[in-house]
């Protein structure tokens, strides 16, 4: 079983994120560190950037399990954008924010206990919008280890 921080209620704006995204499942979600490479190599062409926060956004799933994952920066406007990316949007609402510091095998294991455990035993239900990692700046970096935010849309 996973102990996880308490989460944060945080109200959010909407949020224009630019970057790369490709269709995975359960099975196929080991995958998703290449699109990460794939993105850093692209990411300096991204005009328009609000920071250099890196978002991971997990979007459109399926009654099969198969979803979309995207990775990004913000952007205040998406004009002139790299070719082969894509635009995404994190919409405005409420959210809980689940965030810690662990080695980043770690992240799947947590993302999963948000939802079957956190989540039905929670207040909360999911609303509509994207589930993502946010990945700020760390200004206390730990040898091993990422800093890291679960961000999930929800609604009492």
């Amino acid at each position: 079983m996973v102990t996880l921080p308490n989460p944060e209620l945080v109200l959010s704006r909407e949020k224009l994120i630019v970057g790369l995204a490709g269709d995975y499942t359960m099975e196929t979600r080991d995958q998703i560190p290449k699109l990460y490479e794939q993105f850093f190599a692209i990411k300096d062409g991204i005009k328009h950037k609000v920071s250099d926060v890196l978002y991971g956004i997990s979007m459109d799933p399926a009654p099969d399990g198969s979803f979309r994952y995207g990775v990004g920066i913000e952007v205040e406007e998406a004009e002139d954008i790299p070719e082969g990316t894509c635009e995404m949007t994190l919409v405005e609402g409420d959210y809980v924010v689940f965030s810690q510091r662990t080695a980043m095998s770690e992240l799947p294991e947590r993302f999963d206990a948000v939802f079957s455990e956190w989540l039905p035993a929670s207040p909360f239900k999911q609303r509509e919008g994207a589930v993502f990692e946010c990945y700020p700046d760390d200004s206390k970096p730990e040898p091993g280890k990422m800093l890291y935010e679960i961000w999930v849309p929800v609604e009492e």
